[in-house]
């Protein structure tokens, strides 16, 4: 069993892994947030990592002007409470780095990330009809279904107060 307060938190600089996994998972290292593309190899990333070096979880995140935005929050160990971990940690670097607010976007199919989200702060703040479809557009690797085959179409965007 994982404890999450016994992980290691390290700034990102080798983001191989985080790339790969967001291949794997969603088809793209980059994302829409704010109808804005960060691509992620570009932007700030924190790790969770066990004594014994594995990781646990992995998170990217960047600020523009007042508003953290993270693209991405991973935990390899589901179950365990890294991932709220992983937010937390998230949610400090942006109060450090003087943010107001947090936002994050999720796809329509992700049922269990809109239920983290808003059991945690976050609070919907815009819908997106179809801009995953738009996205895709542009980057046709994007997953067409997603969480228990729902077709991914849309983005719903999430934002909590700092």
């Amino acid at each position: 069993m994982i404890v999450p307060a016994d992980l290691v938190l390290h700034v990102v600089t080798d983001k191989h892994e985080l790339l790969a996994l967001m291949l794997r998972e969603w088809g793209s290292h980059k994302m829409m947030i704010d109808l804005h593309t960060y691509d992620v190899a570009e932007i700030d990333a924190l790790g969770l990592y066990t004594e014994a070096g594995e990781t646990a979880a992995l998170a990217s995140w960047t600020l523009r002007d007042d508003t953290a935005y993270l693209c991405a929050l991973h935990s390899l160990i589901p179950g365990e409470g890294v991932a709220i971990r992983m937010l937390n940690e998230v949610i400090w670097a942006a109060r450090r780095a003087r943010a107001k607010k947090l936002r994050a976007m999720l796809t329509n199919d992700n049922i269990p990330g809109l239920t983290f989200y808003q059991r945690r702060g976050f609070r919907l703040s815009a819908l997106y009809p179809e801009a995953i479809d738009v996205y895709r557009s542009v980057i046709p690797s994007i997953i067409k279904t997603g969480y228990r085959d729902i077709p991914v179409h849309d983005a719903l965007e999430l934002e909590m107060e700092l």
